[in-house]
């Protein structure tokens, strides 16, 4: 039995030489298939899987898989699949805690949310997730919930944070890409205070905006983890219509704009900058 990590210990895990596929689904792209309760998801050479419910999860492994490849789909497209089965917002952003405030990174993949993360966190940060970041209430309030304990960073981003590459597992064989373990400990839920948009642009300095009325809905729409798959869960949709206005209604929501090839570390003190106004 191949023991794969993932986030959400009650959920069955199953290895099986047998596909399952979604019946009925109401959305289907680029091999994902998804209903209200059933999702599957095929890589070439990699896996086939299920899952079902927000409970169970069915793996199919192409032949000469690896362990490191399998759990990569896992603990994305499928991890946000099962959080969006079980109602939980997913925000495809990476969290931290600092002076006491709650904080996400969201944008597009490639944008640098995992290495900001890491640079906060090496700079007196507590970390509480990567990439997928699930939100949930607690009193009205909205809360992330912690439940990440590593985080996957590219070779040069290794480099520029000055991080060992020694004894770090390689997502890939053909990506310099690494999980680093997280060695802080954080509470199970922070509130969620300040979400800072992140966004690549051609020009040589920073810009920002702070996102409002509206507009602060619109964005954070924009921000949901594997937000098609909600096309065939209008259940989920309409669930979550009412958690991304809350949000918007209590959360400080920021556009950045950051040049090309800026370092980690300048983006960092730029965030810090920001965030800090609000805190004071």
């Amino acid at each position: 039995m191949m023991d794969l990590r993932f986030p959400l210990s009650d959920v069955k895990i199953e290895i099986t030489g047998e596909k399952q596929f979604v019946d009925s689904p109401g959305y289907t792209e680029y091999g994902t298939h998804v209903n209200q309760h059933e999702f599957s998801f095929a890589i070439d050479s990699v896996a086939h899987y299920f899952a079902r419910n927000g409970n169970f999860i069915q793996i199919c492994p192409y032949q000469n898989a690896s362990k490191h490849n399998i759990e990569l789909y896992l603990n994305g497209s499928v991890y946000g699949a099962i959080l969006h089965q079980r109602n939980i917002l997913p925000l495809h952003g990476s969290g931290f805690l600092y002076r006491d405030q709650g904080m996400m990174v969201c944008g597009d993949s490639g944008v640098g949310k995992s290495s900001i993360t890491t640079s906060f966190c090496m700079n007196g940060a507590l970390f509480l997730t990567d990439d997928v970041s699930p939100v949930i209430f607690d009193k009205g309030r909205p809360m992330i919930w912690a439940i990440s304990d590593r985080i996957k960073l590219w070779q040069d981003s290794l480099e520029q944070l000055k991080l060992p590459q020694k004894d770090l597992i390689q997502i890939q064989q053909d990506m310099m890409k690494y999980y680093f373990p997280v060695l802080t400990k954080s509470p199970e839920k922070v509130q969620l205070h300040q979400l800072f948009v992140l966004q690549i642009h051609e020009k040589p300095d920073f810009e920002f905006y702070e996102v409002n009325g509206v507009d602060k809905f619109v964005e954070l729409r924009k921000q949901v983890y594997r937000e098609e798959y909600l096309k065939g869960m209008p259940e989920t949709e309409a669930q979550y219509l009412e958690k991304l206005i809350h949000i918007s209604k209590s959360v400080r929501i920021v556009k950045v704009f950051r040049p090309q090839n800026i370092e980690i570390k300048e983006t960092r003190t730029f965030l810090t900058e920001i965030a800090i106004k609000e805190i004071v």
